[in-house]
């Protein structure tokens, strides 16, 4: 079996899972949507994909290769990078508050995992983080975590 057929088994097999549970959600009317008309569709988009990669599978002319580490190491290093920034972010969001917090993760974002360079990192942190907090805090009215320092 090749690597494309087994992703393909795994894409099959979380489409049925998914499926199964969203049957039990109210799917609500057509104009008024439930909430378990998302998970039904994406289910089924799951399954409809794994069945049709495991048809296609990989061409039979062509030869299986072995995993490259290198490649995929580079292939998973901006992910990797997101997922930590992302906890730190997370973890340290009570202690700072939101505001900083977010101009910081922002900054890092972008000065670490995009390349930006400084000054355009800066202002995008700044100008997205204050957005970011007016929205979720001030339009939503979402309680954000404070800090003593940054007063809004």
């Amino acid at each position: 079996m090749t690597k494309e057929r087994a992703g393909s088994l795994f894409f099959l097999f979380a489409g049925i899972y998914g499926l199964i549970f969203s049957i039990e959600l109210p799917l609500g009317k057509w104009n008024e949507p439930g909430p378990g008309v998302l998970p039904l569709f994406l289910s089924i988009a799951l399954c409809v994909s794994g069945i049709s990669w495991f048809i296609v599978g990989r061409p039979k002319g062509e030869k299986s290769t072995g995993i490259d580490w290198r490649g995929l190491i580079k292939l998973l290093k901006t992910p990797f990078q997101i997922v930590i920034l992302t906890a730190a972010f997370v973890l340290a969001m009570k202690q700072i508050g939101y505001l900083p917090g977010a101009i910081l993760y922002l900054f890092l974002v972008f000065v670490w995992v995009s390349h930006f360079k400084l000054r355009t990192a800066i202002g995008m942190a700044i100008l997205m983080g204050i957005g970011t907090w007016y929205f979720f805090g001030k339009i939503l009215v979402i309680q954000l975590p404070a800090s003593g320092i940054w007063i809004f």
